[in-house]
């Protein structure tokens, strides 16, 4: 019965790990940086 708690604790601390994670992600705007990378390669080269 020990084990079922301990895994229960560790499972909920991995949860909010996870939710805190992505509220720091979202806030920060890393999201964003993704989309312009992807758009990249289409933007005209200024060459000579």
């Amino acid at each position: 019965m020990n084990v079922l708690i301990l895994q229960v604790f560790v499972s909920l601390m991995l949860v909010v790990m996870a939710v805190l994670g992505l509220l720091y992600s979202v806030k920060h705007g890393d999201h964003e940086h993704a989309d312009r990378l992807s758009l990249l390669p289409l933007d005209e080269d200024e060459g000579d």
